[in-house]
Formats: C-alpha cells, structure tokens, sequence
C-alpha cells in the first residue's frame, strides 16, 4: 500500500498480514481525498478504527496538521506505530490504542475539537456507525465547520 499524494506521495505503509483488519483501498482514498483536500489545510484529522493508518497519514501528506489514530487491534498498531515512524511524524500524531467507544469518551474530554473525523469499522464491526455518530452528535469533537466523513465500502464478487 503506497501514500497516492501530497508530501509522502509514494511512500510505501505497512499493513498487517492476515484478515483482521482491511485497509481501505488506494481508489477508495484517493475518491476521499479529491473530496476532502480543500478542507485540509490545517486540519485536526480524527481516524477511527486506523488499521495501518492510511487514511491519517494521507491526510498528513496533503496539509493536516495532526492526526489522531484510534485502533485496538495489536498487530495493526505495530503497522500504525511503524508507518508513523518511517513517516518521522510523531509530533504531528497521537495514537490512542483504544476500542473507538472509549477513546471517544478521552477525545471528548480534551479541549480540541478535530476538523475531519473518518470512519470506517471493519466489516464485523458495522453495528459501530450507528454508535459512533451518535457519540460524535452529542459532543463537540467535530467543530462547527467540520467534516464527518464514513465510508461504507461493497465488495462485487
């Protein structure tokens, strides 16, 4: 899996092996981030169940200024913690080694809010939407002007 623009454009991530977690595909974030550029400037980037960290690195490649990965699975954060330190972006990231519920309830407690927060649970974890935008609803993680951005990936075999 490769970084597809900005500073690290190219840039090979680790994934981890096996089906455990699906990293969300280079078509799938390059549609997200044709979308999502002009509002990345700047930004504070929330990614929820961050596998590898794709998606928040990208985002850091293409003008974020600080990402937040939240991911409970153990082999994913060692690809996450690696991606990150091959990137040299530790002071722009904080990794929360969570379930997204509980690293919600942290997050909301801290006075920042996130200009973008991605969603994408693995497929045994879909029941989350539901929770996770109702968590996101009831608090002020997400400023006024901010970008609540799930993604529902399908499969055609």
């Amino acid at each position: 899996m490769r970084i597809g623009g900005g500073e690290f454009r190219g840039r090979t991530l680790r994934t981890p092996k096996g089906d455990a977690t699906r990293p969300t595909s280079g078509m799938v974030r390059e549609t997200l981030f044709n979308i999502l550029t002009p509002s990345l400037t700047d930004a504070r980037f929330l990614d929820l169940f961050a596998g590898c960290g794709s998606v928040g690195l990208e985002a850091l490649s293409r003008g974020a200024t600080f990402a937040t990965f939240v991911e409970k699975d153990r082999l994913a954060l060692d690809c996450l913690r690696g991606n990150i330190a091959t990137l040299q972006v530790e002071a722009q990231t904080q990794v929360l080694p969570y379930p997204v519920e509980r690293a919600l309830k942290y997050l909301i407690q801290r006075p920042e809010p996130f200009d973008i927060i991605f969603l994408d649970p693995p497929f045994r974890e879909v029941g989350a939407y539901l929770t996770v935008l109702q968590i996101i609803a009831g608090s002020r993680l997400l400023t006024a002007a901010g970008i609540d951005a799930p993604t529902v990936h399908v499969s055609i075999r």
